[in-house]
This record gives structure tokens, C-alpha cells and sequence, in this order.
């Protein structure tokens, strides 16, 4: 039986097999991450398991170390749920700097290039192997909430809202661009939307399969301190974890997008009715890792864009203390 959670503290063309393609004119170094072929989706014959029937939500923020976060007396409400979930101390960044490419990672399983924090006009990726395709392929639901986005598909800077971290615009397949301009009331509307909605989305039990959130520039701890980002996960997550959506089978993954300056050990902390609790992992994993575990939990094909030269990507079941195998159909 699944334990309940306790709060101590309130690049494709169509058809084809090729990688997504920044168009940036400066070409950047990547052999820090370096970008590989995605695979053609195709449909899978699996869902997830019984215990995984709920909700998988990640929430984002920016730029601390595990030595910032874990054990911080300024983090009270984040170290609660360390304490009572399962953590990942072996946990890396892909090894690249700045946000947008370990954003983008997080969903495609590699960087496709990118290098820096430029707008979706400046980069357009053509692959159709991101897990948004993944998701819609296999009918499961999907949305990312960004907040102070306001307007939905949020193309440009708006702070404290910065697309930089948003990784869902990036995408042609999402955004509607045809070469001249995007065209976002096609796809990206309705699924990239203001963080807002995530409070009618619970009330109305309408919570996707899959939730991707980031707060603003300030709530993220990249302009705000680690208190004001604890205080903000205080007020905020507590929504998520009396929900049904994450305790009838579901999971929330709590991370940094990289270490602070020329660290790459964000925390990562996994927090579900199904964590192994008080667990420290120091297996070595990174946001491919997380990626894959995500996609197994789901029943989705596994890193189909994953980065050329990677070692065997191994998924963070032993987080958890039932499997991660989804079923048959």
C-alpha cells in the first residue's frame, strides 16, 4: 500500500529521423553535452502500473547546489521533505551552462546545441520527439504552468516570467512556427499556461498526466533568496500533495536546473506516497536520468532523443519503494 505523504512542515522533420536544429549564428561548443539523433515516436503497448496512476509533477528552480539547499537552516520547509522522500545526492547537471539547454534536456533528453538563454525566435527546434509528442501520442494529458506568464505561450520576456525557463516554446511542433511566425492558438495555448490555472486545474480534479511548473524569476531563487524559494514551495506545494492527483499514485520531482556557478550538483528530491523514506541515493544520475524515470513511470518511449556518447542512462527506481515498471496492455 502506498504510505501517505506527512507534512512535518505547512529536432525531426515530419516523418523523418534527424536531430532539431538551433538556428543561432554563433555555433557554440557542445562537447559538453553533445547533441545526438532522436529516434521516430512510435506507440507503446504499456501504461503505467496500478501504484502510478496519478499525476507526475516537476517544479523547477534555479541555481543552488546541494551544499545551498540540504541541511540549510534558511530551506526549513524544502529539508521537511527531504527528510521524509527520497534524495538523490549523486544527482548532476548535464555539465552545460547557462538554463535554457538544461531546461530543454529535461524534456527531450538533450540540448540539441543550444548554449545559451536566447528567445524562441532566435532558436527553433524541428524535433517531434519531445516528451509533449510523447505524451499526446500515447493519449495522456499534459501542461506546463509558468508563473507571471499570464498570457498563455509566453514567446518572449515578460519578468519575472523568462521563456528561458519554459522549454515547451521552444519547440515548432508547439509554438506553430512556419518559417515566418508562430502561430501558438494551434497547440501551445492550451497547454502552456499561466501558473494560475494549476489552482483551478486541482479544484476541478482536471490535472494533467504529466505537470511541468516554474515559478517566476524571483520564487525560482534566481533573483530571490533561498528563503524567499522556500517560503514560496511552503505556500505552493502543499496544494499538490493533498491533491488525489498526487496521492492515488503520484509523484513529484523537486530540482534545481544546475548548480550554483561552476557547480553542477543541483538537489534533486523525489517526493511521492511511493518514495522510499528518509532514502539518500549517491548513484550517479543526471536530468537524463530523471527524464527516462519519468517516461518509464508513464509507460513512454524511453529517451528517444538522448545525447550521442552518453553512458547507459540508468533510471532512480531504487528512489522508490515500488516498481517503476508500467504494464502490459
Amino acid at each position: 500500500m502506498p504510505k501517505p505523504l506527512v507534512l512535518a512542515m505547512l529536432g525531426l522533420a515530419a516523418g523523418g529521423g534527424c536531430t532539431g536544429a538551433a538556428t543561432t549564428a554563433n555555433e557554440l561548443d557542445t562537447t559538453a553535452n553533445p547533441t545526438g539523433t532522436c529516434s521516430e515516436l512510435a506507440v507503446q503497448n504499456l501504461a503505467p502500473s496500478l501504484m502510478w496512476r496519478g499525476t507526475v509533477f516537476t517544479v523547477v528552480m534555479e541555481n543552488r547546489s546541494q551544499r545551498d539547499i540540504l541541511g540549510n537552516k534558511q530551506a526549513p520547509f524544502i529539508n521537511s521533505l527531504a527528510d521524509q522522500n527520497a534524495v538523490a545526492a549523486g544527482y548532476t547537471d548535464n555539465f552545460v551552462h547557462p538554463s535554457e539547454p538544461n531546461y530543454i534536456s529535461m524534456v527531450a533528453g538533450q540540448n540539441f546545441g543550444i548554449l545559451d538563454d536566447a528567445a524562441p525566435i532566435d532558436h527553433h527546434l524541428a524535433a517531434h520527439s519531445h516528451i509533449a509528442d510523447q505524451l499526446e501520442m500515447q493519449g495522456l494529458s499534459w501542461k506546463a504552468y509558468m508563473e507571471s506568464m499570464r498570457a498563455p505561450c509566453g514567446l518572449t520576456s515578460k519578468y519575472p516570467y523568462e521563456p528561458k525557463h519554459n522549454p515547451f516554446v521552444y519547440f515548432d511542433d508547439i509554438n506553430g512556427w512556419d518559417g515566418t511566425a508562430f502561430h501558438p492558438e494551434a497547440r501551445c495555448n492550451a497547454h502552456v499556461v499561466d501558473y494560475s490555472e494549476l489552482d483551478r486545474d486541482l479544484a476541478a480534479g482536471t490535472v494533467p498526466t504529466y505537470a511541468f511548473i516554474t515559478p517566476n524569476m524571483v520564487n525560482d531563487m534566481h533573483d530571490g533568496s533561498v528563503a524567499q524559494g522556500d517560503a514560496w514551495l511552503a505556500r505552493e506545494l502543499p496544494k499538490i500533495l493533498g491533491s488525489d492527483a498526487f496521492n492515488h499514485g503520484g509523484v513529484l520531482f523537486l530540482t534545481w536546473d544546475e548548480g550554483a556557478g561552476n557547480s553542477d550538483d543541483p538537489p534533486m528530491i523525489v517526493i511521492s506516497p511511493n518514495a522510499r523514506r528518509g532514502y539518500v541515493s549517491h548513484a550517479a544520475y543526471n536530468a537524463s536520468s530523471y527524464l527516462k524515470t519519468v517516461q518509464k513511470i508513464l509507460g513512454l518511449q524511453a529517451l528517444p532523443c538522448a545525447p550521442a556518447g552518453q553512458a547507459v542512462v540508468e533510471t532512480m527506481d531504487e528512489l522508490f519503494d515500488v516498481p517503476t515498471d508500467p504494464s502490459a496492455t
